[in-house]
């Protein structure tokens, strides 16, 4: 599958201009609560997207930074880019990013990419065909016990959410492992993927955020739904990702109570 490779020179492309600008001083654009963009940002973004304007000039792109209007186009591959994910992370000098890059079919990703340019770590995967870490295939954990258990969460920006969030946590602390949050979701769905982590939740996320993610983890033997357990849309804003085994369990303690 083509889209597969051009995911992964997208991200590539992406990854080698963030990596141009880390050790630098940021300029920093706030776009919102809680919400920036750096120089480095809009450099990876243009790199990305050039790769997949020359490879796929009739796909439609939807971008954190320049494209973010989401709009699906049936038949069509639509390409979901977020060309630094963990900006925060990024722009404080924390080594937790990555960049996420999925082709998408009628609401399904079919091919994503999930690169870490600090470890020049490439999760990929194909529908279909498995998930892949630099050529290892990945397999989720077969934890069922919750208290054997790593979850992992990131936080909502919107401050009743992030209430909301602090309050199921409360109630999954107690029942699980530990808890552990990196500040860039598509790693964390990653990490599931390969089996470090065994569940990620968040209230509140974009389709560039998961789209590669899903796949990944999916391929991987994984389950991904809203936090109620309903099928995903890649429209929707609440996630909850796992190894399939804990996901009732997670659903069960009710996140919206």
């Amino acid at each position: 599958m083509p889209w597969l490779d051009t995911a992964e020179r997208a991200a590539r492309a992406a990854g080698q201009a963030i990596m141009a600008h880390y050790l630098g001083q940021h300029q920093i654009k706030v776009k919102g609560l809680r919400d920036i963009a750096t120089e480095a940002d809009l450099a990876a973004e243009a790199a990305a997207l050039a790769v997949i304007r020359a490879e796929c000039p009739q796909g439609f792109i939807v971008s954190e930074e320049s494209n973010g209007e989401f709009v699906e186009h049936a038949g069509q591959i639509t390409w979901f880019v977020d060309p630094l994910d963990g900006t925060t992370n990024y722009a404080r000098g924390l080594p937790s990013f990555c960049v996420s890059v999925a082709a998408v079919l009628d609401g399904h990703p079919i091919a994503g990419v999930v690169y870490d340019p600090l470890d020049d770590q490439l999760f990929g995967a194909e529908y279909g065909q498995g998930a892949y870490l630099d050529g290892v295939q990945l397999h989720v954990s077969e934890r069922t016990n919750l208290a054997e258990s790593v979850v992992l969460v990131d936080w909502p920006r919107d401050q009743t959410l992030r209430q909301q969030s602090g309050r199921f946590l409360a109630r999954v602390a107690p029942q699980v492992d530990t808890v552990r949050s990196f500040g860039a979701a598509a790693k964390a769905f990653c990490y599931v993927a390969a089996g470090w982590a065994d569940v990620y939740l968040q209230f509140t996320l974009s389709p560039w955020d998961v789209a590669a993610g899903i796949l990944i983890l999916e391929e991987a033997g994984g389950m991904v739904t809203d936090l109620r357990g309903l099928p995903y849309e890649l429209s929707q804003k609440s996630w909850l990702a796992s190894n399939g085994l804990l996901h009732q369990h997670m659903v069960a303690m009710n996140p919206y109570a």
